[in-house]
């Protein structure tokens, strides 16, 4: 076997698997399928093949979506820290409205909301920030601060807007 035999053999061999192969060796490959009929009429009907499959879109980025029960575990977390405060600001909010006649005693009523706030709320809202601290982004973080300071120092300036 002479060394063009071998070339004409190695080129059939590497014609399907031609875009693999290293530059140089690709282009005594293509060399040879200039110079030879059979070569090239192979080379021709893989070039063809591989344009009748149909290729699927490819897409630069790739969007790594996150784990689903972990994201919906994290919204009910969320909820439920929003619930609890919710939930005693709504029991102070009552106790107050119940058992103050607010026509009378404003006052009083006013003075014993903020005395409840610091006794119920205060506490709470400590455990949920630290809880916040743990699960949460630093952005909950700053918005628990603000939003629990602002009701602590000013629950009963913000009840008195909204009755008178």
């Amino acid at each position: 076997m002479d060394d063009n035999q071998k070339v004409h053999l190695l080129t059939q061999e590497l014609i399907p698997v031609i875009d693999d192969i290293d530059d140089d060796a690709k282009q005594v490959v293509l060399n040879h399928i200039h110079h030879c009929s059979e070569c090239q009429q192979l080379y021709s009907n893989v070039v063809n093949l591989e344009e009748s499959y149909p290729k699927p879109p490819v897409s630069d980025e790739v969007e790594i979506k996150p784990l689903k029960k972990l994201v919906q575990f994290n919204r009910g977390l969320k909820l439920l820290l929003v619930s609890i405060r919710a939930v005693i600001l709504f029991y102070i909010i009552y106790s107050g409205l119940n058992f103050y006649d607010w026509e009378s005693s404003a006052q009083a009523a006013t003075g014993y909301i903020q005395g409840i706030t610091f006794l119920f709320y205060f506490p709470a809202s400590l455990f949920l920030i630290i809880f916040t601290l743990i699960f949460f982004s630093k952005k909950w973080l700053w918005i628990s601060i603000i939003i629990d300071t602002i009701i602590i120092l000013f629950i009963d300036r913000l009840i008195a807007l909204f009755i008178y």
